[in-house]
């Protein structure tokens, strides 16, 4: 009997393979959608109003533009701020199920201005979905 010849190709698939097999539970079906991209979707987008009210209820914004700031900025701007938390607290409980979403969650945090805030939490739901 002769033994097994190990080609070129066959130790580039497995190379290829290893880090799909190092995060088994990462990876799932194709069909099934990443729940992580409509999360970061939803705290991108909970940003940008929490950002458009920090800047209507700025007093010094407000001096600038001769603009007087209303209750209802106020009103706006708590409720930017508390949709914003809760997108935030979604994001970071929300583990991703795909090598792409994985890289995108990532992402997301590397682009938030104070990462240092809620990186432990990001990193306990990444090592939880390992």
């Amino acid at each position: 009997m002769t033994a097994p010849q190990t080609t070129r190709r066959a130790i580039m698939a497995g190379l290829a393979a290893a880090p799909v097999a190092s995060l088994p539970a990462v990876a799932c079906a194709a069909s099934d959608p990443d729940p992580i991209f409509a999360a970061i979707e939803r705290h991108a987008t909970a940003e940008i109003r929490y950002c458009a009210a920090c800047k209507l209820t700025d007093e010094v914004d407000a001096r600038e533009e001769q603009r007087v700031i209303t209750m209802e900025d106020h009103a706006e701007f708590a409720a930017a701020q508390q949709n914003s938390n809760e997108a935030l607290d979604a994001f970071l409980a929300t583990a991703p199920t795909s090598i792409a979403g994985t890289r995108a969650f990532l992402r997301h945090c590397i682009d938030q201005d104070s990462i240092e805030e809620f990186l432990s939490e990001a990193l306990e739901t990444l090592a939880d979905s390992a």
